[in-house]
């Protein structure tokens, strides 16, 4: 006889004292719980690096760049989800359920890691997508001067994918309308 594993559905209020209770990262989704992975010293540095550059070119903008200890949620598909850097503009909007997540970024990267690049490319996305204060989604290789670039078009809703390859590059942030050196993201990298 086949045995079946029952699976522990976690609510949100639970969700919530886990991560109060173990100090650790948990992403949420729809009740089930994973922990978060700790990254390594090259990602670490890339996703510190893009905070960095963010508030300095941001400085005289009302927007908050927030690192990876940032959760955010999607209500409209139950998901709590940690991004590498997430950005607001204008008031920065709490979950009502759980005031230590936002809701409202305009602006979400992640940087590729070996284990998570083909859940940031495929259902991470598709998850973030339904936000709609989201306007930009990038995703930073680790391994190379690559960066993936999808944008929604504000007037037809489609997200527009491009990319810029090369340390000599620059990607232009349409959200934020700046322009990030591929040389400050990867700064200091090569070693790590």
């Amino acid at each position: 006889m086949e045995q079946t594993q029952q699976k522990n559905f976690l609510s949100l209020e639970e969700y919530q004292q886990l991560e109060e209770e173990t100090g650790e990262r948990y992403e949420y989704h729809d009740g089930e719980v994973f922990a978060m992975a700790g990254g390594d010293p090259k990602h670490s540095a890339i996703g510190g690096n893009t905070v960095t550059i963010l508030n300095q070119l941001l400085r005289e903008k009302k927007c908050n760049v927030f690192n990876s200890d940032q959760k955010v949620r999607i209500e409209s598909v139950s998901k709590s989800l940690y991004p590498d850097v997430s950005v607001t503009c204008g008031t920065v909007e709490r979950f009502k359920e759980d005031t230590k997540a936002i809701t409202n970024p305009v602006l979400l990267i992640e940087v590729l890691s070996d284990s998570t690049a083909i859940y940031d490319q495929g259902n991470k996305f598709k998850y973030y997508s339904n936000l709609p204060s989201l306007q930009e989604y990038v995703l930073v290789s680790q391994h190379e001067p690559l960066v993936q670039i999808f944008y929604r078009e504000t007037y037809t809703d489609l997200w527009q994918m491009s990319w810029v390859e090369g340390i000599e590059q620059a990607v232009h942030l349409q959200s934020l309308g700046i322009n990030v050196a591929l040389r400050e993201l990867y700064l200091k990298t090569e070693d790590l």
